[in-house]
């Protein structure tokens, strides 16, 4: 299969190891926005999940749809609850998981899964096909992982044959995670198209891993990925629902990471791409200053996409001013003039900004800028683009959260 070929080169890199900063699978971008932005949409679903359980005196069962290297364990046992008192404020303690079971059909990865967790007693990995694993012989899980664009891998009536079986055999209150490509992103501007008659799929390449081969052109396999909007997944929701006759309920649907995918610095399905997500990755990286001038966002619109041009040009409008604003803070200099409209999410961000700047210059540390300021920045960005979202399929990833309601 071309997909396995394509995870294999990107594992032979060095670059899917664990090791995070600013390159590689497990990016700066990728631990303190991605992972932890995917975190905040789960978590008032998943505290309503683990207070259930726990009344019941029961713990979690959670499957991991595609797990590669066990990544849906890190992100879901690094979940917080909305706590600063409390040393450890994990929503999933240690005792109330039962067993993380993960699915994958790439031998590669699930030996590097191996490696990691092997010696746990509440974890098992399974090298399948998940549109083909039966599961309906297993006690029910409460949590299905399907993080990570996994099934974008997948055509529509895959998933609506797989949310379908799920729901079947789950029991009420059990939580499905979804995270598409999306079908919008800035990333892969030049694949835009306004026809929802047909399934839109792209040739995908993992060629940001090799992005500092040093000039050296490389082979990469392509393989086909579906892109989704809004429109889609409720089509595949009501299919499923149809299928099963009620049962499955979509709880959330958002954009996650508008202008810092992996495809940004690559530039390779859209030449106007600027390499956001290294400055951002510059952004989280502790004792290094970023230019913040080049973190602007320079958007190109494209004809014929009125409400999606909208939303890019807003977003990145808001986006500029809060990073103009910052280096005006951070300068003494007088803050740039307000936007015809200044959304809360924005004001609630600048508010944040001017407060960390201000007790960064009372702070005797080595470079505040750097590893306060510029970080906090990074989380503002963040925020902002969770504030301004719409769940049309403009970010990178299109994350969607459904309940089993029978």
């Amino acid at each position: 299969m071309t997909e396995i070929d394509a995870y294999n080169e990107a594992l032979q890199s060095g670059l899917y190891q664990r090791p995070g900063g600013l390159l590689g699978k497990y990016d700066n971008a990728r631990r303190f926005w991605e992972d932890e932005e995917l975190g905040l949409y789960l978590r008032p679903y998943l505290e309503q999940l683990v207070a259930r359980k726990r009344e019941r005196g029961e713990r979690l069962r959670v499957l991991d749809l595609g797990c590669g290297s066990g990544d849906g364990f890190e992100f879901i046992t690094n979940i917080s609850r909305n706590l600063i008192s409390e040393h450890d404020a994990k929503v999933i303690q240690p005792d109330m998981l039962e067993i993380y079971k993960g699915v994958d059909i790439n031998e590669g990865l699930l030996r590097q899964a191996q490696d990691i967790y092997g010696n746990r007693q509440d974890m098992a990995f399974v090298q399948s096909d998940f549109n083909g694993y039966d599961f309906s012989g297993e006690e029910p899980y409460d949590l299905y992982l399907a993080n990570y664009g996994t099934l974008s891998h997948n055509t529509d009536e895959q998933t609506v044959e797989l949310l379908s079986n799920i729901t079947r055999q789950s029991k009420e209150g059990a939580l499905i995670v979804i995270d598409w490509l999306g079908r919008f992103s800035y990333e892969w501007q030049t694949l835009w198209t306004n026809d929802f008659g047909h399934n839109q799929w792209m040739d995908y390449v993992i060629s940001y891993i090799h992005s500092d081969s040093g000039g050296k052109e490389q082979q990469l396999t392509y393989f086909p990925l579906r892109i989704m909007g809004r429109q889609e997944v409720l089509h595949i929701h009501r299919q499923a629902k149809r299928e099963i006759g009620g049962g499955i309920a979509l709880r959330k649907l958002a954009d996650r990471s508008s202008f810092v995918g992996r495809h940004m610095d690559t530039a390779q399905y859209n030449p106007h791409c600027q390499p956001l997500r290294q400055l951002v990755n510059s952004l989280f990286e502790p004792n290094l200053c970023t230019d913040l001038d080049e973190v602007s966002i320079l958007y190109v619109p494209r004809d014929g996409f009125t409400e999606v041009n909208a939303y890019h040009q807003r977003f990145a409008e808001c986006w500029n001013y809060l990073v103009s604003y910052t280096k005006a803070l951070l300068e003494g200099s007088d803050p740039p003039e307000a936007l015809a409209e200044m959304p809360l999410p924005l004001r609630r961000s600048l508010s944040a900004m001017k407060g960390v700047v201000g007790a960064a210059a009372r702070m005797k540390i080595g470079n505040a800028r750097a590893s306060l300021v510029e970080p906090q920045l990074g989380y503002c960005l963040r925020e902002l683009e969770m504030g301004l979202q719409r769940g049309w399929g403009c970010g990178h990833g299109l994350v969607g959260i459904f309940e089993v309601a029978k």
